[in-house]
């Protein structure tokens, strides 16, 4: 007897108080009435009563929905692989005093990235609905198992899901969400010896990129550069592919007319090709200077050393192109080539696409520069050195 007038005690309170609301609301409250300006009670004293209230009345029936993403900071994870982002939540519930059944929560998981926010699934109960943009490329690993576990996986990671991602709850009036931030890190690049275009056998490929400061991109990592539309019509060694947007003569390969990454299938070691390269991150910073006059390449060298640094090597200034770094500028590099990154194409810098511009010696697209040539010059400093006493565009 004594549990019953508990509960037609509380239930009084909760309609009392909704009456209070709904009074207050109507008399000062309604920003429709004629009287809205003159209202004694302003917008932000509406809310902070209704919060009173719900704090009041509402606090000991339910247990606050909460979302949580335990990282403290970004979350990080190399081009063509997979990462899952932990978000765990606690539903609200309705006492013991209640006999109303749980409400389903519904579960989204969006990413905004460029100032543009995409869906990425959307679930409810047993149903998980994902964005044909992102199938076979997301899920919920735990969802159907454990519900308070709504960890994202992601595969086949692109560039371009580098963003903030936001995991929000919905369950009955009550909203809940957190947010973090994923960097997907690592570019692939084509790269051509000086002296040709097809001149690496397997082994000279593999040198070749370790010589930069890079390694062989795998066919994962390649294929997520294309994916985010990188193209080159050229064959290279990792798994002897090439990326290609639009298809065009000479550029066939095994896809007979279609866009894709070619494939010459397993070829002999010795075979001669180009290579793509790939590197992660660098510990340091690529830094470019206004220099009165261009130089040569040994000037370059010496130039960079009295800074405290050393001539970036082609795969820092890729790396630094894929972090922002824009410079209208040729520069020369420790393997003697001359290039600059652009991150915003424009008249006279390298055509409309994006990219690091390569100058070469000859008009097929082969050969490094004349070292006694004259250009401007990219520096590296790695995080151990001291910076130079010396003013520089960052």
């Amino acid at each position: 007897m004594k549990l019953n007038w508990q509960q037609t005690w509380i239930h009084l309170q909760l309609i009392f108080g909704l009456m209070l609301v709904k009074c207050i609301n109507k008399t000062f409250c309604t920003p429709f009435s004629s009287e809205w300006q003159d209202s004694v009670i302003s917008a932000h004293s509406c809310s902070v009563l209704h919060t009173l209230y719900l704090s009041v009345f509402v606090a000991d029936e339910v247990r606050q929905l909460q979302v949580n993403i335990p990282h403290s900071g970004p979350v990080s994870a190399p081009l063509g692989s997979s990462t899952s982002i932990p978000c765990l939540v606690s539903l609200s519930s309705a006492s013991s005093s209640s006999s109303s059944p749980p409400v389903i929560p519904r579960v989204k998981w969006t990413v905004v990235s460029g100032g543009v926010e995409t869906q990425i699934l959307v679930a409810r109960g047993q149903r998980v609905k994902v964005n044909e943009l992102y199938r076979d490329r997301a899920a919920l690993l735990n969802y159907t198992s454990t519900p308070n576990d709504l960890s994202l996986w992601l595969g086949d990671l692109r560039s371009s899901d580098s963003g903030h991602y936001r995991c929000e709850v919905q369950q009955g009036l009550e909203d809940a969400s957190d947010l973090v931030q994923l960097k997907v890190k690592g570019v692939v690049f084509h790269y051509r010896d000086a002296f040709g275009r097809y001149s690496f056998s397997f082994r000279q490929a593999q040198r070749a990129c370790e010589a930069i400061g890079a390694q062989i991109a795998t066919p994962d990592q390649l294929l997520a550069a294309y994916y985010d539309g990188y193209e080159q019509c050229d064959a290279g060694w990792l798994a002897d592919q090439y990326p290609i947007q639009v298809p065009r003569e000479g550029c066939y390969g095994d896809m007979d007319g279609q866009p894709g990454v070619r494939n010459y299938g397993t070829m002999d070691p010795d075979d001669l090709f180009d290579v793509y390269c790939y590197i992660e991150q660098i510990d340091g910073e690529v830094f470019h200077d206004s220099i009165p006059q261009q130089i040569s390449f040994g000037e370059a060298q010496s130039y960079c050393r009295a800074a405290g640094a050393e001539l970036a090597t082609t795969a820092q200034l890729y790396s630094a192109w894929s972090e922002g770094l824009d410079r209208c500028s040729p520069g020369w590099l420790s393997d003697g080539s001359v290039r600059y990154p652009i991150i915003t194409p424009r008249e006279r810098c390298g055509g409309v696409q994006a990219g690091v511009k390569t100058i070469y010696r000859f008009s097929n697209q082969t050969g490094f520069p004349e070292p006694s040539s004259l250009h401007d010059v990219y520096c590296f400093r790695g995080e151990s050195l001291a910076p130079p006493e010396c003013s520089r565009i960052k």
